[in-house]
């Protein structure tokens, strides 16, 4: 499958799946470009999942999921229908991967993401023959918290709060970064 036939059927999912608001504006300058396709995105997120154990990331259940600025009583709330396994507090910043045609755009993509604070961003993935290079573009506002096991609560809910403004404070961070590889792509032309 060349390239484009690629590019053709990532923007149909994107169109059905749709994405995150603060993400929009960057994956339509991104893919209008001929030698860049998006296949997936986050604008970031704070989550609260429970896990039978570390690393059994498939069988993750998810209590809540929010890509905003969140409160303690939302987090309070659904930590309180967590009942049996490890329960996680996690923040996570923005991720996109894009395709890249071949490893030169891949290199231009790669330095206007880590000029714009996305300093974990790299390749990925390259196809045979360099003619395509999947970047991910990720930044380093991330942090894993476990709360709880089985229903027993931790921590006290002040700590519970305490890192709750930090998550929160990463994701606004996260966000911030989002803008500036938005103008900065608007220069890339």
């Amino acid at each position: 499958m060349t390239f484009l036939e690629q590019k053709r059927r990532a923007l149909e999912r994107l169109r059905i799946k749709g994405a995150d608001d603060e993400v929009e504006g960057i994956l339509e300058k991104l893919n209008s470009f001929e030698s860049f396709f998006t296949t997936s995105s986050c604008s970031g997120r704070i989550a609260l999942i429970c896990v039978p154990e570390i690393g059994a990331k498939r069988e993750a259940e998810f209590f809540g999921k929010w890509h905003r600025s969140v409160k303690i009583a939302e987090v309070l709330e659904a930590l309180n229908s967590a009942e049996k396994g490890e329960v996680w507090l996690i923040s996570q910043s923005p991720i996109l991967h894009v395709s890249c045609m071949g490893l030169e755009n891949a290199k231009v993509l790669l330095r206007i993401a880590i000029e714009s604070g996305f300093k974990y961003s790299g390749i990925k993935a390259i196809s045979r023959g360099d003619e395509k290079v999947v970047v991910e573009i990720m930044s380093t506002e991330r942090m894993d918290v476990p709360l709880g096991k089985d229903g027993v609560v931790f921590c006290s809910e002040s700590y519970i709060d305490f890192i709750l403004s930090k998550a929160n404070f990463m994701l606004e961070r996260g966000k911030r970064k989002l803008k500036r590889l938005y103008y900065a792509l608007q220069k890339l032309e």
